[in-house]
């Protein structure tokens, strides 16, 4: 495990599943890490005894729970990431005993960040910048303010109101990122979450990735226009296919069933379409002319054959909102 950036916990995992005598434990790990689930499989069947099943289903977040799996074991151990508001909606699934069943292991990284905030710092153009950071890094941000600060700059680390902790942002919640700044500061990889920053909070994002040591910067302007190109696409389309999610934490019949009325009142033909996993190879086989996603908002952004769109923006296409209201 030495090989790894993360803390996964593993001697607390062990401890847990001898405390509950638990004989069959499941792990769910994010698609980047499901190349060590076996590594961790062997040391802790070796360890305590217990029989593992490795979870091959998708893990995007705390609303993807693998909650088959989770129905069979007696203790499920989830990987990357927090308790978090989709967490929080759904039914606990409970066996035996074991009154709770489920736990996150936070996956902390190892990595000194304080390397990769003091190259990115040239790229700040003002004075005042939002932080933020996925939970694998959130124990780092007082040491990137610091050396922000040592740089001239004013960081501000704001709070979340749905997350565990400050300055800690999701894929699809970043109220951390609104605080009176210039421009905002991503610690950690990859584009997806400096897009949705850019998205949510209209301002320039430095993504300053710790691993790869490499800057990035995205700008708000060229993420929103591509979302109103999305949404005049659809402006001529006559049918609808309204995604549905099946994951726990994303399943939203009302919402789901609302969108449906509202297409109906226009003259729209719309379709009631649930799916657990929302590719675009599984929506091909439908004949509609464009799709309104009611599942992760984020997963709009994820199509280049089809049109798809966020519940919001498809009132555009309705008429019930106008363009500059979707951000």
């Amino acid at each position: 495990m030495n090989d790894y950036p993360y803390e996964f916990e593993l001697e607390r995992i062990k401890e847990r599943i001898k405390e509950s005598a638990a004989t069959t434990i499941g792990l769910q790990l994010p698609e980047g890490l499901k190349r060590v689930a076996t590594e961790i499989a062997l040391e802790l069947y070796h360890a305590t005894g217990a029989e593992v099943i490795i979870s091959g289903h998708s893990c995007y977040g705390a609303c993807d729970i693998d909650e088959k799996l989770e129905r069979e074991v007696d203790l499920l151990f989830h990987f990357g990431h927090t308790e978090t508001f989709p967490f929080y909606k759904r039914e606990p699934v409970v066996k035996g005993k074991n009154k709770r069943k489920l736990f996150f292991i936070e996956l902390r990284s190892s990595v000194d960040v304080k390397p990769v905030v003091e190259k990115a710092a040239v790229e700040i153009t003002g004075a005042r910048i939002g932080l933020v950071t996925t939970v694998q890094h959130v124990h780092r941000l007082e040491e990137a303010k610091k050396v922000l600060a040592r740089m001239g700059k004013d960081a501000l680390v704001g709070k979340s109101r749905g997350l565990k902790y400050a300055g800690q942002v999701l894929g699809c919640e970043f109220s951390s990122a609104r605080v009176p700044c210039d421009e905002i500061m991503f610690v950690g990889s990859g584009t997806f979450h400096p897009v949705g920053i850019a998205l949510y909070t209209g301002k320039r994002v430095i993504a300053a990735d710790p691993f790869s040591m490499q800057i990035s910067i995205v700008e708000a302007e060229e993420q929103r226009k591509k979302r109103y190109l999305a949404i005049a696409r659809t402006l001529d389309a006559k049918s609808f296919g309204i995604i549905m999610s099946t994951k726990s934490g994303q399943f939203n019949l009302d919402k789901a069933i609302s969108v449906c009325r509202k297409a109906d009142a226009k003259g729209l033909n719309a379709f009631l379409i649930a799916m657990d996993d929302i590719t675009e190879v599984s929506l091909l086989g439908f004949k509609v002319d464009a799709y309104v996603n009611t599942a992760c908002p984020r997963l709009a952004e994820d199509f280049d054959k089809l049109s798809v769109l966020s519940a919001e923006e498809f009132e555009v296409v309705l008429g019930e909102r106008d363009w500059g209201d979707i951000f």
